[in-house]
């Protein structure tokens, strides 16, 4: 029974990511809304990293990554929220650095595991959902942190300074435009004004169509595979 719950937990463990994707996605509103500090959104974070951590455990390769950049991100972010004052950036700042290159990476690890597989399931394409979730995350974390290093890399629209004001890693409007970047949507209200913000703006772009190329490709070729493959054992079996 023991060793039946991991397996379990490996062919679902994409789901219950998203589920927690969807929710860290959806929290920053409500809990501005409550007025609440950005402790609360490192600590998503934290939850997020976590079970990413768990998900991505599986494999030797994946684990070593997981851990490496995973639970310093989680120590590092938390961590800073407890120091006083100036004392706090770093630590603050390495912690969301690290969190920008576990997202990006775990993102990579995804599509790969995606490539590496025989066969495809619902729960592998939840993965690869997850991996472009990451990519807008991991945006937007890297847009706050140049927000922090240079004030007013972004003109924000008067309809949404109010929470612009507050440059936090996942910050409601950061996400929003993160993702609305990702997806090549660019309705205007948010516009990278510096020179790294209008960089990484296109980076983000290309970034994501690339990404959903990739994978529609390799679902599409896992299809045929599975497809072709028992048609190709009867015609051996046949001779």
């Amino acid at each position: 029974m023991n060793e039946a719950w991991p397996q379990r937990y490996k062919e679902r463990r994409f789901g219950l990511l998203l589920a927690i994707l969807l929710v860290l996605l959806a929290g920053p509103p409500i809990l501005i809304g409550f007025g609440l500090s950005a402790v609360w959104f490192d600590g998503l974070m934290s939850v997020l990293m976590l079970a990413a951590i768990v998900s991505l455990c599986f494999e030797p390769q994946q684990r070593i990554f997981a851990l490496l950049l995973g639970i310093p991100s989680i120590l590092l972010s938390l961590g800073g929220h407890l120091l006083p004052g100036a004392i706090a950036a770093w630590p603050l700042f390495l912690g969301h650095l690290c969190e920008v290159l576990f997202l990006f990476g775990s993102a990579v690890l995804i599509v790969k595991s995606l490539f590496g597989s025989r066969s495809i399931s619902f729960d592998s394409i939840l993965g690869a959902v997850c991996g472009y979730l990451f990519l807008g995350l991991g945006w937007a974390v890297l847009y706050a942190m140049i927000e922090s290093l240079r004030p007013g890399s972004f003109e924000i629209d008067q309809s949404l300074a109010p929470v612009g004001e507050a440059a936090r890693p996942l910050s409601d409007v950061l996400t929003y435009y993160s993702f609305v970047t990702l997806t090549t949507v660019g309705y205007g209200d948010v516009v990278p004004i510096s020179a790294a913000t209008r960089t990484c703006a296109w980076i983000e772009a290309i970034t994501g169509q690339f990404y959903l190329a990739v994978i529609v490709a390799g679902l599409v070729s896992l299809l045929v595979t599975r497809k072709r493959t028992p048609q190709d054992s009867g015609e051996v079996d046949s001779e």
